[in-house]
């Protein structure tokens, strides 16, 4: 999608303010399409006596961005037990988090930027990211426990190291308006952590990859052409339809994605009318943190044992933007070889396939929280 002058990623706020009062109060919801075309694959079948068979498959359209994704029919499907326990406890012979050995073996801040070294909340831990990814990179340590399965966290745990994060972004981020604060989580091995501790990566960064810049700019042209946020529209149409609906809390809706980026459907929290995570008032981050400690909870159930979990945020005073939050399970397809679930098809064409369907996955998590 081109930068141009229509729908430029970096438009000043006011170009949206001045139509912003005729979203206000109204009752009428733009349609939003979700897409979807069923595909069907036929071949003869030699578990069948090379009889034809036949299987389908789906391709959906994000409805914002039009990528595309793909829904191979395995529906129900569990996740192949992986066995860690090896990994996990080798990576407990002197990791760097563990509290016996973050004093000695993690860096500090500069005295200039974080007069203390460290950043401390509760259980969680901040410091600098001895790998850096920008200017402003860190690394926060959830908790003191080596290893937690995805059953065994607490929503405290998740409010300390978002409100740690918080007090780290706050410090080094001098413009709200041009840098991005970022969270992330790398849960696990199949997810690209390569500790297994439990930790959080921070930047403070004008450059946030390419994903978050792509829903910007479709979103303000969302606007410009409608005169309305698509994020509003959005959600009510979620709401409507109820299909991939979880739970509208005091700080957000919750659903599975239309398209996800994981094979196992992603799980999306969109907070109205909030663009950056230091929009958020301290009684929505804890209801985010028990939320998504229900999540994850669900999904350690299901047989998940690894996650990306990041925080989508615009710049301050984007108003056509609606800060996200998305959960995507991660797995070994077979672990007997080790094979992830990051084939060419979507490491090479950013093509998205899905195993689990949104919709009933969310009919799953609903009953599962209720």
């Amino acid at each position: 999608m081109q930068r141009n002058a229509d729908i430029g990623l970096f438009t000043s706020p006011s170009t949206i303010e001045a139509g912003e009062n005729e979203c206000k109060g109204r009752m009428v919801v733009m349609t939003i399409e979700f897409n979807r075309e069923d595909r069907i694959c036929r071949f003869l079948n030699p578990f069948n006596n090379f009889e034809q068979s036949e299987a389908k498959c789906q391709v959906r359209w994000d409805p914002l961005t039009h990528r595309t994704g793909r829904l191979a029919h395995f529906a129900g499907v569990r996740p192949p037990e992986a066995d860690l326990s090896k990994i996990i406890e080798g990576s407990a012979t002197n990791c760097p988090f563990c509290p016996e050995n973050l004093p000695a073996m993690t860096p500090k801040f500069v005295a200039g930027q974080i007069p203390e070294g460290r950043i401390e909340k509760g259980e969680s831990t901040i410091f600098p990211n001895l790998l850096p990814y920008d200017a402003n990179s860190a690394l926060a340590v959830l908790c003191k426990k080596h290893y937690r399965a995805l059953t065994e966290f607490t929503p405290q745990i998740f409010t300390d190291a978002f409100v740690n994060c918080l007090d780290y972004l706050d410090r080094v981020i001098s413009d709200k308006k041009a840098t991005f604060g970022l969270v992330t989580w790398n849960y696990m091995p199949p997810a690209a952590s390569s500790q297994v501790h439990p930790h959080f990566q921070v930047y403070a960064t004008e450059t946030p990859g390419n994903f978050i810049p792509t829903q910007m700019v479709a979103s303000q042209a969302y606007y410009r052409k409608n005169k309305r946020i698509y994020w509003e529209d959005y959600v009510e149409s979620e709401i409507q339809a109820g299909e991939r609906l979880i739970k509208e809390t005091a700080s957000g809706i919750w659903l599975t994605d239309f398209v996800s980026l994981s094979a196992l459907t992603d799980i999306i929290g969109i907070f109205p009318h909030k663009q950056t995570l230091f929009d958020l008032s301290r009684k929505e981050i804890e209801d985010a943190g028990r939320m998504i400690n229900s999540l994850i909870y669900y999904l350690g159930q299901q047989g998940v044992y690894s996650l990306n979990m990041s925080w989508m945020p615009a710049l301050q005073g984007r108003k056509d933007y609606w800060l996200q939050l998305r959960i995507s399970p991660r797995l070994y397809m077979a672990p007997q070889v080790w094979c992830t679930d990051t084939p060419s098809f979507f490491y090479q064409y950013q093509e998205s396939f899905m195993l689990w369907l949104p919709e009933d996955t969310a009919g799953d998590i609903r009953t599962f929280i209720s």
